[in-house]
């Protein structure tokens, strides 16, 4: 019978994998390539053929393309036809809780991951777009999109709709450098006291695929959340567009 490794006596070939394992070769060499990957090359850097793993290995092509494929499914690695195998960039992974009232970029802190918001678009929306909630406040709204990028990354797009009498105090360099609570809170003195979530997924269209980069036949998850004063006023409106294989939604709850 025909053996892929080579095999030295105290059972090990010659990258230490042990063929007495009970783990499966492929899923041995998926490991040790990643930890290898991971400290030799960079993000978008192409790697070794499958070749020159299993020579460097000593490793017949089959174990090396199955172990190959592995880290390719897990996201760590990007196949690109005629082109070769390249280090993907990793996505964070967020935790978002909302049972809890506070702002998006709490999640960020509590995942600890580090994240760069850019303001994408700025403006105003008239009467025939303005949300229900708001249809007592004006006959337009202020609408502004912010991008969430982690390493280069993005990995949600978060529209925010503030009422006209709200939306006129509201600058460009505040929708930039400040969340929505901190401007209602800080900028306008509006507590908000109450938010309703909507959860739902969509197929982004072209724009807000080529934002995100993601295929537009990737579903989002979509979190709709509208906030509301002590009055029962409708002050904010933001809608989440999040990269699924990023975000978790969380929520505790007690019996009753």
């Amino acid at each position: 019978m025909a053996i892929d490794i080579k095999t030295a006596a105290n059972g090990q070939n010659d990258s230490g994998l042990r063929r007495e394992s009970a783990r499966a070769l492929h899923e041995q060499l998926s490991d040790r390539l990643r930890a290898e990957f991971f400290s030799t090359y960079k993000q978008g850097d192409q790697l070794p053929t499958e070749e020159a793993i299993c020579h460097a290995h000593g490793l017949s092509r089959v174990t090396v393309r199955r172990a190959i494929q592995t880290l390719v499914h897990q996201g760590f690695l990007i196949r690109r036809q005629g082109k070769g195998t390249f280090l993907a960039s990793q996505k964070p992974r967020i935790v978002h809780a909302i049972d809890r009232f506070g702002p998006f970029m709490d999640a960020f802190a509590e995942s600890a991951e580090a994240v760069h918001v850019k303001l994408l678009e700025y403006g105003w929306a008239g009467e025939a777009q303005v949300p229900e909630p708001f249809r007592t406040a004006g006959d337009k709204f202020l609408v502004y999109d912010r991008l969430y990028e982690t390493g280069g990354t993005p990995h949600a797009l978060v529209r925010i709709l503030l009422p006209c009498d709200l939306g006129e105090r509201v600058s460009r360099e505040d929708a930039s450098s400040m969340g929505v609570y901190q401007i209602l809170e800080q900028v306008l003195g509006v507590l908000p006291v109450r938010a309703e979530f909507q959860i739902s997924s969509e197929l982004p269209d072209a724009k807000l695929a080529g934002a995100l980069r993601v295929s537009p036949s990737t579903p989002l998850l979509i979190l709709n959340r509208t906030s509301y004063d002590g009055s029962e006023r409708a002050v904010e409106r933001t809608i989440h567009h999040l990269v699924p294989d990023v975000y978790k939604l969380s929520v505790s709850v007690l019996r009753s």
